[in-house]
């Protein structure tokens, strides 16, 4: 189910100035046309998919031929995939091994057919080897010859380490959604922690924080909570009953300029112009 009317070529004067980009979560795609030159010219589309990989691919398909517009020769494109399984690993391990092999190793469910997305974490020395299913993969480089695909994670990680001071000081990183949470806890030359977690309750997304957290609890200067805000204001009181500095990350002032569809857009998705 899409949220608003198609898109169509008519809606954008020159494709080559824009950004395509696409979220493909687990459950839902949305979609970010921009124009970084442009005031007020972001278009956002959201498109619920079925938990059924097949189903979900054909969902996908259906939603890009549906909407023409997405099909223009934009500037860059880029998709960000959500994913439950992922490895964050050093440079000389990636360089050396079989990257389907090493996931398999860790988990066992992972098909061999997969395709792995690479992801760079060049200021930590690290890789971050994410499945993806070959299918959508597939046809997403068909119908996007340039795409870029990363991991949703990736440019959260980006934008946060940006967003550091130098030096040792340690801080944690959390992006908010309905059902789910991705958390970083990084200083700015060291990784901590990058890691995914579902929850059925906000107590859960809590208790998740501070346990993956407690061996390094003395060392954190304060614990920054983005993404979904009905889900942040809920988590920030459980925190600060058990530390200290409990913040709201700041939507990016950049990002104003885009556009009212810009406050409601996924945060890794609308931070994305930001991080590349």
């Amino acid at each position: 189910m899409t949220t608003s009317t198609p898109l169509t070529k008519d809606l954008v004067n020159d494709p080559a100035y824009c950004r395509l980009d696409l979220r493909i979560g687990v459950t839902a795609l949305d979609v970010m046309i921009y124009n970084p030159l442009e005031d007020n010219s972001l278009l956002l589309r959201h498109c619920e998919l079925g938990a059924d990989g097949g189903d979900s691919l054909k969902q996908l398909e259906t939603f890009i031929y549906d909407n023409p517009l997405l099909l223009s020769d934009f500037k860059t494109t880029t998709a960000i995939i959500e994913s439950r399984r992922f490895m964050a690993v050093p440079d000389a391990i990636a360089d050396a091994c079989d990257h389907i092999a090493l996931l398999r190793e860790a988990d066992s469910d992972i098909d061999r057919r997969h395709t792995v997305i690479d992801d760079r974490l060049d200021t930590f020395g690290a890789r971050l080897l994410t499945p993806a299913d070959t299918p959508v993969v597939n046809f997403l480089r068909r119908t996007f010859p340039n795409i870029r695909l990363h991991n949703s994670i990736h440019p959260f990680t980006r934008y946060c380490h940006a967003n550091l001071t130098k030096g040792n000081t340690v801080k944690v990183f959390v992006n908010m959604r309905g059902r789910s949470l991705d958390i970083v806890v990084m200083s700015s030359n060291s990784l901590h922690l990058l890691n995914r977690f579902e929850y059925r309750d906000i107590n859960d997304a809590a208790f998740y924080i501070l346990n993956c957290t407690e061996d390094i609890s003395d060392e954190i200067s304060e614990i920054l909570i983005g993404g979904d805000r009905e889900q942040r204001d809920a988590l920030m009181p459980l925190l600060r009953k058990f530390r200290p500095y409990v913040m709201p990350m700041i939507f990016p002032s950049a990002m104003f300029r885009a556009g009212a569809d810009a406050m409601k857009a996924p945060f890794d998705l609308i931070i994305l112009p930001l991080c590349e």
